[in-house]
């Protein structure tokens, strides 16, 4: 019988949880970013953005992206940031650490 009380206990607290909303990371004029919140926005999903270009990258959050994807995956070599960078600078990132700055 307590078993039973419990596990009714349980389920209706599950029930009743709020799922946290998401965190979207980018910025605004990504017109990938846009099409994300736009998509989130269309399926009444509540999330936070969260402005590289206002707020920049919480060291916590890269270092778990350093870590789960490695630094080749988490520098975005294909966006206008990284092409507006002269040879010099993009010569200097080689690993991780460099990849930092």
């Amino acid at each position: 019988m307590l078993l039973r009380i419990v596990a009714q206990h349980e389920c209706g607290m599950m029930a009743s949880m709020q799922t946290p909303p998401v965190t979207l990371f980018g910025i605004p004029n990504c017109d990938t970013v846009k099409k994300a919140r736009q998509w989130l926005s269309d399926h009444g999903q509540h999330y936070h953005f969260h402005d590289f270009k206002s707020a920049g990258v919480p060291p916590a959050q890269l270092d778990l992206w350093l870590t789960a994807l490695g630094w080749e995956s988490v520098v975005n070599r294909k966006g206008l940031t990284w092409r507006k960078l002269d040879d010099a600078a993009k010569a200097t990132v080689v690993d991780e650490a460099s990849s930092r700055t």
